[in-house]
């Protein structure tokens, strides 16, 4: 039987107002989580994170932002902060909404070898059916924190109940393992949550698990 032991709440509030410049919106944001959980993995070693962001939107769809967060310097080479940059597009292709960018998640201060910042791709495909929004999205990286070239498959299911939204994800990482890594390293996450938003905060409750497989297996970081 799986424990629930990877159950994260975080609170965030927008700290930048909205203005428009040359048709295009500029936001900030700021949360504060009890755990941050990345494709079912604690970043941190099941501990506090605070993490913010900038963002850039503009009217064509174009977007860009930044967005940082504390982790485990034992994790990272020494590093205690991940700091990710990002562009994409983002807008309704026929009767679909499609946004296809690039991400690069950036650890400074690294102290040990080997490098493991990491470039990340991704195309996803989503579709509103008004009491049920349902996604899928295709993340590729040539080298996923120099593990050897990684895909991310992402599937997501929210809908809105009253107030609070509902939502579902169910993830598969596979990763073609280099030289330094020969042992399987796949493995799967899937998540449940609750987010409303109150007074202007944002409230998310949800509950992460792994199935234990590949980079997981036997790791105290999975919540296994």
């Amino acid at each position: 039987m799986m424990k629930m032991n990877k159950i994260a709440l975080a609170t965030g509030a927008v700290i930048l107002g909205i203005s428009s410049l040359a048709q295009a919106d500029f936001s900030g944001n700021v949360a504060l989580t009890s755990d941050y959980v990345f494709r079912g993995i604690s970043q941190n070693d099941n501990d506090m994170a605070i993490q913010g962001g900038f963002d850039y939107n503009h009217e064509s769809g174009f977007y860009a932002g930044v967005w940082g967060s504390n982790v485990d310097d034992a994790f990272y080479n020494g590093s205690s902060l991940e700091l990710d940059i990002y562009a994409g597009w983002s807008g309704d292709v026929g009767p679909v909404s499609v946004d296809a960018g690039a991400l690069r998640y950036n650890y400074p201060g690294q102290t040990a070898s080997p490098d493991v910042d990491t470039n990340e791709f991704h195309v996803g495909v989503s579709k509103d059916f008004e009491v049920l929004e349902a996604g899928i999205t295709f993340n590729y990286s040539p080298d996923f924190f120099n593990l050897g070239s990684g895909k991310y498959y992402d599937l997501s299911l929210s809908a809105p109940v009253g107030p609070v939204t509902i939502a579902a994800h169910y993830g598969k990482t596979v990763i073609d393992e280099n030289s330094a890594t020969p042992t399987d390293q796949d493995y799967a996450d899937y998540s449940l949550g609750l987010s409303t938003e109150y007074a202007g905060f944002g409230f998310d409750l949800t509950y992460t698990n792994t199935d234990g497989d590949g980079m997981c297996k036997g790791v105290t970081l999975c919540a296994v």
